[in-house]
């Protein structure tokens, strides 16, 4: 669908300032409420931006010929479903009506709705290269049109007027240039956490072939002000790429008071002084606690070639290591013996400056050739440049006195689809970045991805936000004995998860478990071993298992849960839902054994009925073997001894008051 972007002035009311040392007052426009669009029918829209050619007298967003919207349907707050409907005249839009045999109550709409998706929570999914911009030519902004992203999420009658607001900001460059051949990207760098975390906004150039030094260049990037900030006194940094040279505007370059970018508005830098070489670093921290310590680099592979120019500096004031681009690689990429125990930060930098090409081998921290780890290892600073990496698996394991990673430290390595046992027995990791694999949506394996790290207290809830492919979570935290807690949206987006089996077994400092744990993995079969031997586990939310309606295995799923007073409804009512685990051949052996024992011998807690659904009891393919075994519940006396309990008999018994057990 076409649509046209028309600024004939946008520099004109570009009017923030960003001088040498990013002083950035307020904005003076602002987007706000948009466009009123009729929603008596689902729909979609695109837009064509116009501005005036009068400094400050605004701009506006006006629909056109095969704009599209994305019509959100909710049944209260449970989202049914969406249509994409598209612009008929003035604000009113037409299409199909959201589909599914729950009507819906109220909406939310978003633009552009031929690039937006839902997720089955209703939740927003951009595309993973949504925010990837070409600009071609200088002082053109074509570009940004497919780049404004709108939204009324409030919770709207069809029959009522839906208010979008723009919800990404543009800001504008004019940047002084350097000699650097033929131009091919500016990247945009911003200091999110002190002295750690920054975030990037990349602009792919075209048309700036013959660059003159000296010479200005206007360009446009529009981003997500969500994401892009400036910390207090934070760096901001801007790399140009060439065919030639490749520079860095980033000395003394600091926002006091930092900057929180609001949407809708629109902003303007002006980039000028001197450049140095560009570099991309990757830094670590290591402590050696004896003279004469040999420390290792290693890469994944058993040999390569180095993809370019690498240089290392070991931190402790000797000469620097230096790798030629090609250079043949063996295992052990560099090595140094320190003369002296202290801690030491180690950087390599690489002179492949654009982060979507390969710069530097795939590092690791554990030598599965010789089943040896980085012990030495205390915290990884820098992201990851991109390694080319797609297997992340062991990368980690057993660094037990590493105590810190920073928030994007994949960030750069998009491909990567195993992170299987990456972090398992770092003993000192206290706390995991909430955005850890927020750009590895390909990830499928996070199997054992931090067992044994019983540093960890909690965990961010949207750790696993991104990763929408994820398929096993099988030991994920086995044995983080210091978690005290789970999100309860944990989980909430991996719905294509198939194994639980293990995930928080052992995990003594678990009290109870949030409601909803497992609503939305609805394609789970495994739940062996899940909750094992969680002796601090007292309680569980009702309908933890409703849901999953497809799992079959629950084996050993909460023995030596002692603590626990177990509740009947986890899983459905067998009266009113007999069938409910029909048609699968079930494993509960062991599932509740000794569960509550720690109360004995007064019974406490209410076994679910398992007995009583269609398939159960003798004569099945089911296994329950030592079921409820020692299990301490005020309804033991009604479970059948083939499920562990003392009852001769399944599904006849019931107590004085006519209540089902």
């Amino acid at each position: 669908m076409k649509f046209k972007l028309i600024i004939p002035a946008l520099l004109a009311l570009l009017v923030v300032g960003c001088t040498r040392n990013m002083d950035i007052p307020e904005p003076a426009e602002q987007e706000g409420e948009i466009v009123t669009i009729r929603a008596t029918i689902p729909a979609e829209t695109r837009v064509a931006y116009t501005d005036s050619d009068i400094p400050g007298s605004g701009g506006s967003l006006a629909w056109q010929t095969g704009d599209q919207l994305l019509l959100a349907g909710y049944d209260g707050t449970t989202y049914i479903g969406s249509s994409i409907l598209t612009w008929d005249s003035g604000d009113a839009f037409s299409g199909s009506a959201i589909p599914g045999s729950t009507p819906a109550t109220t909406y939310k709409v978003y633009y552009p709705g031929n690039v937006i998706t839902l997720d089955d929570n209703g939740e927003v999914q951009l595309p993973a290269n949504f925010w990837q911009q070409t600009q071609d030519g200088n002082n053109t902004t074509a570009h940004l049109r497919n780049k404004l992203f709108l939204s009324d999420t409030e919770a709207n009658a069809l029959n009522q007027i839906f208010n979008l607001t723009l919800q990404s900001s543009i800001i504008r460059f004019v940047v002084t240039l350097p000699a650097t051949g033929s131009l091919k990207k500016l990247i945009w760098t911003v200091e999110t956490v002190p002295g750690e975390n920054t975030r990037s906004a990349i602009l792919d150039l075209t048309g700036f072939d013959l660059v003159i030094p000296g010479s200005e260049m206007t360009v446009y990037l529009a981003f997500d002000p969500a994401v892009m900030r400036i910390v207090e006194n934070g760096e901001v940094k801007v790399t140009l790429i060439g065919s030639q040279s490749s520079y860095e505007w980033s000395t003394n370059t600091t926002k006091v008071g930092g900057m929180t970018y609001e949407a809708g508005k629109r902003y303007h830098a002006t980039v000028n002084g001197d450049w140095v070489d560009a570099k991309a670093k990757f830094r670590f921290t290591i402590q050696t606690a004896e003279a004469s310590q040999l420390y290792e680099i290693w890469q994944k592979d058993a040999s390569s070639t180095s993809p370019a120019e690498l240089t290392i500096s070991w931190g402790d004031g000797t000469a620097n290591t230096t790798i030629a681009k090609n250079a043949s690689l063996a295992k052990t990429i560099a090595n140094h013996t320190y003369d002296s125990p202290g801690t030491y930060t180690i950087t390599i930098t690489t002179d492949e400056v654009d982060p979507t090409v390969k710069q530097m081998p795939q590092l690791i921290f554990y030598n599965g050739d010789t089943q040896t780890w980085d012990h030495l290892l205390t915290s990884i600073l820098d992201p990851f440049p991109n390694m080319g990496a797609t297997d992340f698996g062991s990368c980690f394991f057993y660094c037990n006195e590493l105590t810190s990673i920073p928030t994007e430290l994949f960030k750069y390595n998009t491909q990567a689809d195993n992170f299987n046992r990456c972090f398992t027995k770092c003993s000192e990791l206290i706390s995991i970045p909430a955005e850890l694999f927020r750009y590895n949506r390909q990830a499928r394996n996070f199997m054992l991805c931090f067992a044994d790290c019983p540093g960890l207290t909690s965990l961010p809830a949207d750790l696993f936000r991104y990763n929408t492919q994820a398929e096993t979570f099988s030991d994920c935290f086995f044995k983080c004995s210091g978690l005290t807690s789970i999100p309860a949206d944990l989980f909430r987006y991996n719905t294509q998860v198939t194994n639980f089996r293990h995930c928080f077994g052992a995990c003594g400092g678990l009290t109870s478990l949030p409601a909803d744990l497992f609503r939305y993995n609805t394609q789970v079969t495994n739940f062996g071993f899940c909750f094992t031997n969680c002796i601090g586990l007292t309680s569980l939310p009702a309908d933890l298992f409703k849901y999953n309606t497809i799992a079959t295995n629950f084996e050993v799923c909460f023995q030596g849960c002692t603590k626990l007073q177990l509740r009947r409804d986890i899983f459905p009512d067998p009266e009113t839902n007999p069938g409910f685990f029909e048609g699968r051949a079930m494993d509960f052996e062991r599932c509740f054994k000794n569960v509550g024992s720690y109360y004995h011998p007064t019974p406490t807690g209410t076994a679910p009925k398992l007995w009583g659904f269609t398939g159960g009891g003798e004569g099945t393919t089911w296994t329950i073997t030592d079921c409820f075994t020692g299990a301490n519940v005020v309804n033991r006396n009604f479970i059948p001894i083939s499920w562990g309990g003392d009852a001769a008999e399944s599904g006849k018994v019931t107590d004085v008051d006519g209540e089902y057990w």
